[in-house]
């Protein structure tokens, strides 16, 4: 599915930004789960 949006820029650009915050989303998910499981949730659980 290669269309010329592909090679665009701002494209390009804003799948970088987008994947940066899927993975910030997934740490963000795995320090709060590591949190809860070890008790230390304090005032967020």
């Amino acid at each position: 599915m290669a269309t010329d949006a592909d090679s665009e820029p701002w494209y390009r650009w804003g799948r970088r930004v987008l994947y940066a915050e899927m993975l910030i989303a997934v740490l963000v998910t795995a320090f709060s789960l590591s949190l809860a499981f070890m008790g230390q949730a304090g005032y967020i659980a």
